[in-house]
């Protein structure tokens, strides 16, 4: 299986920009009331704004031209009044739309961890954590910028510009050429460096998740980083990292300062095609003081949306990208599918069963780690799978709870066959256990009743007391309400809540993935004592390197080769001299 590191960029699909707003501006739908009526507010706000130049233009030609007093301080009066409307309308849009945006982000990061829920195994093993944690916090706060900067800066400054010229055509169309003019200079440096600037911009993205796979998987492994006193690489290797994320974003941003170069110089340009045309219309009266200073004002109101435009839509582009990762992360269906008319599992017994069995990983369909592979369990039974490292034991634990499926053949356990029943069905029935017992952050009766929230107290102090936990769970401060301190509990620890948490549970098949490996002794003995007790009627596979474990299976699985090279129980696999007495000398022989 071909993992995705965080030396490696990862693969987007090519989307085009124009249907990833579209499907953004979606989620816009439920909240169309408010949006609806904070766009009304913005677009009467920025006619106010368009207006106040003729105001100021009629104060000047008229009031003061006629010398009217009580007339100006009129036009003064009315021309406050509407600032203050415009700030109202301000404070009021914005804070509906800050509600509005808050709950789109909400729900996009709910939709997108629920959708997480849904992925099979092998979309988190075939890349780092930290890269799917980069799109589903990272991306996903990118994007209520994007919202933010689309309403409240596009909309109303794109509305303010078209005001704006229709204001200055009308009025005077020669002096409004001072800012059409260069209107194509605009539209097409805006295209060439902001639009095309979308791939710098998603090179970034990916240097920065990069960046953040990179930092989960040091901080996960400090103390491995510590014990070997690799802490200069680390940092060596971080600076690296960094230094590939610096450089994408200056690539990106020095693309979009262009951007400003040329929004300033065609300002300048502005202006002085404005005063020298009313330079002209002034020597022949057509242009009076205040339609010059209303016009100055409105080549202002010209140049500064059109700024923030530019700088919005930078931004925008780089929060498109997010967006684009997001979507991508929502639209990954999980390799595992249930059938339309998925059943529920039913398991009487426990029998399970492989008929011609084949597997290789999605991405690598060609390298088969098990071929051909025919096995029939009986109900209760013990299967203990041994062999070298790589050769497909956890694969067939995997197979059995469905965490991948094979490229042929089928699993059947009571004749029924597994991918055609629910997977909640079929998991419920099984309970699995590996060497990294993983614990949730919460109270130790938290995580002895996940995978049985119903179960009784009494149930609950059963399994503990059947694996001797009773003293170590009380000599917390508050007992089974104590909360878990992963750091302070051994391994053994650990691996005793798990197997209390799946004694709990009460599955009718077990799947142990190396449960006692890291455990001392004295540890293993409760657990085997545990394990006993667990495996009494149940049907039970065991991935083991421990001879204590492996002999007391009813039936021993030695697999290599994609396949099971050789199968008895202990003493026959030893009376054979093959591959199984191989792996007893060099492992077990000096187990007393």
């Amino acid at each position: 299986m071909a993992v995705n590191t965080y030396k490696q960029d990862e693969k987007t699909s090519d989307v085009s920009n124009f249907r990833t707003l579209v499907r953004t501006l979606g989620y816009l739908k439920e909240f169309r009331l408010k949006t609806i009526a904070s766009i009304a507010m913005i677009l009467v706000q920025t006619l106010i704004v368009a207006v106040l130049p003729m105001i100021c233009e009629y104060a000047v030609d008229v009031n003061i031209a006629n010398g009217d007093a009580a007339a100006l301080i009129r036009t003064m009066i009315a021309g406050s009044g509407l600032v203050l409307v415009s700030w109202l309308l301000t404070l009021g849009y914005k804070r509906i739309l800050a509600d509005v945006t808050n709950r789109i982000v909400y729900d996009i990061r709910r939709e997108a961890f629920d959708h997480l829920q849904t992925l099979s195994l092998f979309y988190f093993d075939s890349r780092p954590t930290g890269k799917i944690l980069s799109r589903l916090i990272g991306d996903v706060s990118s994007l209520k910028e994007m919202f933010t900067k689309l309403i409240t800066t596009v909309i109303p400054n794109v509305a303010l510009v078209i005001s704006v010229l229709v204001i200055m055509v009308k009025s005077s169309p020669a002096l409004s050429l001072s800012a059409i003019i260069l209107l194509p200079l605009l539209i097409l440096s805006i295209y060439f460096i902001t639009i095309r600037g979308f791939k710098n911009w998603m090179s970034f993205r990916h240097k920065n998740s990069n960046m953040n796979a990179y930092t989960h998987e040091a901080y996960t492994g400090i103390k491995v980083i510590q014990a070997f006193g690799a802490e200069k690489e680390t940092i060596e290797e971080a600076d690296r990292i960094v230094k590939d994320v610096e450089k994408a974003w200056n690539k990106a941003v020095r693309r979009a300062d262009l951007l400003n170069f040329v929004i300033f110089w065609s300002m300048g340009i502005g202006y002085f095609i404005l005063y020298l045309f009313a330079v002209r219309w002034l020597k022949l009266g057509q242009t009076s003081v205040g339609q010059l200073i209303a016009f100055a004002s409105y080549i202002a109101l010209f140049w500064e949306p059109v700024k923030s435009i530019a700088s919005a839509l930078n931004q925008f582009t780089n929060q498109l990208t997010s967006a684009q990762r997001v979507f991508e992360l929502l639209d990954t269906q999980s390799i595992l599918q249930e059938v339309p008319d998925a059943t529920q599992l039913k398991v009487t017994s426990g029998e399970v069963e492989f008929k011609n069995i084949t597997f290789a990983y999605p991405d690598e369909p060609d390298a088969q780690i098990i071929r051909d592979l025919n096995l029939h369990v009986n109900p209760g039974e013990m299967i203990a799978l041994v062999g070298p490292t790589g050769a497909g034991k956890t694969t067939i634990i995997n197979l059995i709870a469905r965490f991948y499926d094979p490229v042929e053949g089928k699993v059947l356990i009571d004749g029924q066959d597994i991918s055609k029943v629910t997977l909640t069905s079929l998991r419920s029935n099984i309970g699995v256990m590996t060497q990294d017992s993983f614990l949730f952050s919460g109270t130790v009766k938290e995580n002895l009743l996940y995978g049985n929230p119903e179960a009784t107290e009494d149930q609950m102090r059963w399994a503990c007391t059947k694996l001797g936990l009773d003293d170590m769970i009380m000599s917390l401060p508050r007992g089974f309400d104590s909360h878990l301190e992963q750091d302070t509990l051994s391994q053994g620890q650990k691996q005793l809540i798990a197997l209390a948490r799946t004694l709990i549970a009460d599955p009718r098949i077990l799947l142990l993935d190396e449960a006692t490996s890291a455990i001392d002794t004295r540890t293993e003995e409760l657990v085997q004592k545990g394990m006993s007790i667990l495996m009494k009627g149940r049907t039970s596979f065991i991935v083991a390197h421990r001879l204590s474990t492996i002999v007391r299976a009813d039936r021993i699985l030695v697999i290599q080769d994609k396949g099971i090279a050789e199968s008895g129980t202990h003493s026959q696999l030893l009376s054979e001299n093959g591959i199984y007495v191989n792996l007893y000398n060099s492992q077990f022989e000096d187990i007393t």
